[in-house]
Protein backbone atom coordinates (compact mmCIF):
# COMPACT_ATOMS: atom_id res chain seq x y z
CA UNK A 1 0.00 0.00 0.00
CA UNK A 2 0.96 3.18 -1.14
CA UNK A 3 0.13 6.75 0.42
CA UNK A 4 1.02 10.73 -0.64
CA UNK A 5 -1.01 13.86 0.55
CA UNK A 6 -1.77 16.33 -2.10
CA UNK A 7 -2.94 20.09 -1.57
CA UNK A 8 -5.14 20.69 -3.98
CA UNK A 9 -4.01 24.12 -5.77
CA UNK A 10 -5.12 26.49 -8.00
CA UNK A 11 -4.45 24.82 -11.37
CA UNK A 12 -6.05 21.98 -9.30
CA UNK A 13 -9.45 23.51 -8.88
CA UNK A 14 -12.63 24.72 -10.88
CA UNK A 15 -14.36 27.50 -11.21
CA UNK A 16 -16.89 25.72 -7.91
CA UNK A 17 -13.43 25.96 -6.14
CA UNK A 18 -13.77 21.98 -6.51
CA UNK A 19 -10.76 19.92 -7.42
CA UNK A 20 -11.47 18.90 -11.45
CA UNK A 21 -12.40 15.16 -12.18
CA UNK A 22 -9.06 15.41 -14.07
CA UNK A 23 -6.90 16.36 -11.18
CA UNK A 24 -8.01 12.96 -9.22
CA UNK A 25 -7.19 11.09 -11.99
CA UNK A 26 -3.58 13.06 -11.71
CA UNK A 27 -3.28 12.15 -8.23
CA UNK A 28 -4.33 8.32 -9.19
CA UNK A 29 -1.79 8.28 -11.85
CA UNK A 30 1.01 9.72 -9.70
CA UNK A 31 0.60 7.39 -7.16
CA UNK A 32 0.24 4.34 -9.35
CA UNK A 33 3.95 5.38 -10.78
CA UNK A 34 5.46 6.25 -7.47
CA UNK A 35 3.97 2.70 -6.23
CA UNK A 36 5.36 0.99 -9.08
CA UNK A 37 8.64 1.98 -8.43
CA UNK A 38 8.55 1.10 -5.29
CA UNK A 39 7.43 -2.37 -6.09
CA UNK A 40 10.28 -3.04 -8.36
CA UNK A 41 7.97 -2.88 -11.32
CA UNK A 42 8.49 0.99 -12.42
CA UNK A 43 10.89 2.26 -15.67
CA UNK A 44 13.92 0.46 -14.82
CA UNK A 45 11.88 -3.12 -15.41
CA UNK A 46 9.50 -1.72 -18.10
CA UNK A 47 10.79 1.13 -20.32
CA UNK A 48 14.31 0.46 -19.86
CA UNK A 49 13.63 -3.12 -20.98
CA UNK A 50 10.98 -1.91 -24.69
CA UNK A 51 7.68 -2.45 -22.08
CA UNK A 52 4.92 0.12 -20.86
CA UNK A 53 2.28 0.36 -18.27
CA UNK A 54 -0.89 0.80 -19.82
CA UNK A 55 -4.62 1.66 -17.92
CA UNK A 56 -7.52 0.02 -19.60
CA UNK A 57 -10.48 1.03 -17.46
CA UNK A 58 -11.19 3.06 -14.60
CA UNK A 59 -14.14 3.57 -12.57
CA UNK A 60 -14.55 5.62 -9.54
CA UNK A 61 -17.47 7.34 -7.11
CA UNK A 62 -17.53 10.51 -5.71
CA UNK A 63 -18.61 11.14 -2.23
CA UNK A 64 -17.29 14.51 -1.62
CA UNK A 65 -14.50 16.68 -4.16
CA UNK A 66 -11.72 17.85 -2.49
CA UNK A 67 -11.69 21.67 -2.23
CA UNK A 68 -9.33 24.25 -3.21
CA UNK A 69 -6.40 24.45 -0.91
CA UNK A 70 -7.76 21.34 1.08
CA UNK A 71 -4.86 18.72 1.74
CA UNK A 72 -6.59 15.21 1.12
CA UNK A 73 -4.74 11.35 1.09
CA UNK A 74 -4.81 9.76 -1.89
CA UNK A 75 -4.13 5.94 -1.14
CA UNK A 76 -3.20 2.62 -3.95
CA UNK A 77 -2.44 -0.84 -4.01
CA UNK A 78 -2.84 -3.86 -5.93
CA UNK A 79 -5.25 -6.45 -6.15
CA UNK A 80 -5.65 -9.47 -7.01
CA UNK A 81 -3.43 -10.38 -10.10
CA UNK A 82 -5.59 -11.91 -12.83
CA UNK A 83 -3.27 -13.46 -15.71
CA UNK A 84 -1.93 -10.85 -17.93
CA UNK A 85 -4.02 -7.83 -16.09
CA UNK A 86 -3.35 -6.08 -12.81
CA UNK A 87 -6.15 -4.24 -10.87
CA UNK A 88 -5.56 -1.30 -9.45
CA UNK A 89 -7.83 -0.07 -6.12
CA UNK A 90 -7.53 4.09 -4.98
CA UNK A 91 -9.02 5.67 -1.96
CA UNK A 92 -8.87 9.60 -1.32
CA UNK A 93 -9.47 10.73 2.01
CA UNK A 94 -9.41 14.09 3.82
CA UNK A 95 -6.68 14.77 6.58
CA UNK A 96 -9.53 13.75 9.06
CA UNK A 97 -9.78 10.13 7.66
CA UNK A 98 -13.02 10.78 5.89
CA UNK A 99 -13.52 8.86 2.27
CA UNK A 100 -13.81 11.22 -0.51
CA UNK A 101 -13.27 9.41 -3.39
CA UNK A 102 -12.82 5.18 -4.41
CA UNK A 103 -11.22 4.10 -7.46
CA UNK A 104 -10.22 0.73 -9.42
CA UNK A 105 -8.47 0.16 -12.37
CA UNK A 106 -7.14 -2.64 -14.70
CA UNK A 107 -3.69 -2.16 -15.80
CA UNK A 108 -1.50 -4.12 -18.69
CA UNK A 109 2.20 -4.35 -19.53
CA UNK A 110 2.52 -3.54 -23.41
CA UNK A 111 5.63 -4.27 -25.83
CA UNK A 112 6.40 -0.55 -26.50
CA UNK A 113 7.39 -1.19 -30.35
CA UNK A 114 4.54 -3.64 -31.04
CA UNK A 115 1.75 -2.73 -28.36
CA UNK A 116 1.28 -6.31 -27.85
CA UNK A 117 0.45 -7.76 -23.90
CA UNK A 118 3.11 -8.92 -22.50
CA UNK A 119 1.70 -12.29 -20.90
CA UNK A 120 5.12 -12.06 -18.26
CA UNK A 121 6.85 -9.02 -18.17
CA UNK A 122 7.84 -9.65 -14.76
CA UNK A 123 9.15 -13.50 -14.94
CA UNK A 124 6.59 -14.97 -12.41
CA UNK A 125 6.90 -12.29 -9.73
CA UNK A 126 3.65 -11.81 -8.26
CA UNK A 127 2.30 -8.48 -7.02
CA UNK A 128 1.03 -8.09 -2.93
CA UNK A 129 -2.21 -7.84 -3.35
CA UNK A 130 -4.46 -6.11 -1.06
CA UNK A 131 -8.40 -5.42 0.18
CA UNK A 132 -10.17 -2.45 1.67
CA UNK A 133 -13.87 -3.20 3.25
CA UNK A 134 -14.45 -0.08 1.10
CA UNK A 135 -13.43 -0.64 -2.49
CA UNK A 136 -14.50 0.67 -6.42
CA UNK A 137 -15.99 -2.93 -7.79
CA UNK A 138 -13.37 -3.51 -10.91
CA UNK A 139 -14.89 -1.50 -14.23
CA UNK A 140 -16.78 -3.57 -16.84
CA UNK A 141 -17.39 -3.54 -20.30
CA UNK A 142 -20.02 -0.45 -21.19
CA UNK A 143 -23.18 -0.80 -22.94
CA UNK A 144 -23.25 1.43 -25.93
CA UNK A 145 -25.90 3.82 -26.89
CA UNK A 146 -27.27 6.25 -29.63
CA UNK A 147 -25.06 8.75 -29.92
CA UNK A 148 -24.41 12.77 -31.52
CA UNK A 149 -21.55 14.94 -32.13
CA UNK A 150 -20.73 17.39 -29.56
CA UNK A 151 -17.40 18.55 -29.68
CA UNK A 152 -14.40 17.97 -31.51
CA UNK A 153 -10.45 18.17 -30.55
CA UNK A 154 -6.88 18.22 -32.07
CA UNK A 155 -4.23 16.13 -29.77
CA UNK A 156 -1.45 19.12 -28.97
CA UNK A 157 2.34 18.47 -27.87
CA UNK A 158 1.29 19.50 -24.10
CA UNK A 159 -1.05 16.23 -24.56
CA UNK A 160 0.73 13.68 -24.97
CA UNK A 161 2.91 11.33 -22.35
CA UNK A 162 6.01 9.20 -21.74
CA UNK A 163 4.57 6.94 -23.93
CA UNK A 164 3.87 9.85 -26.88
CA UNK A 165 0.35 8.75 -26.90
CA UNK A 166 -2.47 11.41 -25.31
CA UNK A 167 -2.35 10.91 -21.48
CA UNK A 168 -5.30 8.95 -20.01
CA UNK A 169 -5.95 12.17 -17.81
CA UNK A 170 -6.50 14.72 -20.91
CA UNK A 171 -9.37 11.99 -21.75
CA UNK A 172 -10.89 13.32 -19.08
CA UNK A 173 -10.21 16.33 -19.95
CA UNK A 174 -11.64 16.19 -23.40
CA UNK A 175 -14.92 14.89 -21.64
CA UNK A 176 -15.29 16.96 -19.33
CA UNK A 177 -14.65 19.94 -21.50
CA UNK A 178 -17.45 19.43 -23.91
CA UNK A 179 -19.88 20.95 -21.46
CA UNK A 180 -19.67 24.39 -20.16
CA UNK A 181 -20.04 25.93 -16.62
CA UNK A 182 -23.46 26.42 -16.55
CA UNK A 183 -23.78 22.89 -17.10
CA UNK A 184 -21.30 21.82 -14.07
CA UNK A 185 -23.11 24.96 -11.87
CA UNK A 186 -26.32 22.31 -12.13
CA UNK A 187 -24.63 19.05 -12.28
CA UNK A 188 -21.95 16.78 -10.59
CA UNK A 189 -20.31 13.71 -11.39
CA UNK A 190 -21.15 10.96 -9.09
CA UNK A 191 -19.55 7.63 -11.07
CA UNK A 192 -17.45 7.38 -13.94
CA UNK A 193 -16.06 4.55 -15.96
CA UNK A 194 -13.46 5.06 -18.99
CA UNK A 195 -12.58 2.04 -20.53
CA UNK A 196 -9.42 2.95 -23.49
CA UNK A 197 -9.99 1.19 -26.33
CA UNK A 198 -7.46 2.93 -29.18
CA UNK A 199 -4.53 5.23 -28.45
CA UNK A 200 -5.05 8.36 -29.73
CA UNK A 201 -1.78 10.39 -31.17
CA UNK A 202 -0.37 13.70 -31.49
CA UNK A 203 -2.45 15.93 -34.10
CA UNK A 204 -5.10 13.90 -34.46
CA UNK A 205 -8.74 15.36 -34.61
CA UNK A 206 -10.96 13.63 -31.91
CA UNK A 207 -14.67 13.66 -32.04
CA UNK A 208 -16.49 13.39 -29.15
CA UNK A 209 -19.89 12.30 -29.43
CA UNK A 210 -23.16 12.09 -26.48
CA UNK A 211 -26.45 10.32 -25.73
CA UNK A 212 -27.09 13.69 -24.16
CA UNK A 213 -28.78 11.85 -21.27
CA UNK A 214 -28.44 10.47 -17.17
CA UNK A 215 -26.33 8.45 -17.36
CA UNK A 216 -24.48 10.06 -19.77
CA UNK A 217 -22.90 7.36 -22.70
CA UNK A 218 -19.61 9.36 -24.43
CA UNK A 219 -17.78 8.26 -27.17
CA UNK A 220 -14.49 9.68 -28.66
CA UNK A 221 -13.69 8.27 -32.39
CA UNK A 222 -10.51 8.64 -34.32
CA UNK A 223 -10.88 8.35 -38.11
CA UNK A 224 -14.27 6.37 -37.52
CA UNK A 225 -12.34 4.38 -34.73
CA UNK A 226 -13.66 4.40 -30.95
CA UNK A 227 -10.99 5.06 -28.86
CA UNK A 228 -12.34 5.20 -25.68
CA UNK A 229 -15.74 4.92 -24.07
CA UNK A 230 -17.44 6.94 -20.58
CA UNK A 231 -20.64 6.50 -18.55
CA UNK A 232 -21.16 9.15 -16.31
CA UNK A 233 -24.26 9.22 -13.70
CA UNK A 234 -24.79 13.09 -12.56
CA UNK A 235 -26.43 14.22 -9.30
Amino acid sequence: MFSKKYVVGPSDADQNLNAKISTLFVYMQDVAMEHAEQLGIGKENTMDKGMMWVVTRTALTIYRLPKYLEEVIVTTYPGDDMKFIYPRYYNIKDKHGNLLVIASATWMVLNKSTHTVNFNPFNGKVLPSEHMEKEEPLPGRLAPSEVSLIDTRKVRNSDVDINNHLNNTRYIEYITDSHDNEFYNKHSIHHLTIEYKKEIKINQKVEIYSNNANPEYIQARVDGDTCFEVSIDYR
